[in-house]
């Protein structure tokens, strides 16, 4: 007894399969966990609303956030880019 094989059709190719780095995985938890405090407990406008402080009284100053805002979040952008690009180099 011979096993005949049923006649293949021609196959559709297969979708591309990516790779997502494990390095993008912590970016993304990083920025999420940056924007919960952010929110939550270094400004959180609701609770500053409803206390009667009403922006006025806040333990950050002004410069502090666009300090956060326009230095230190990039800077850890631009770390991670730098080190992934040294993996993928490499």
């Amino acid at each position: 007894m011979t096993q005949e094989q049923p006649p293949t059709e021609q196959q559709a190719p297969k979708p591309p399969q990516y790779r997502v780095p494990n390095g993008l995985y912590y970016v993304a938890a990083g920025a999420i966990a940056l924007w919960v405090f952010v929110t939550f407990f270094f400004r959180n406008p609701y609770t500053q609303a409803t206390s009667g402080d009403y922006y006025d009284k806040h333990p950050y100053d002004e410069t502090s956030t666009w300090v956060l805002v326009l230095v230190i979040i990039p800077l850890i952008g631009l770390g991670a880019y730098i080190s992934w690009m040294r993996r993928k180099s490499s």
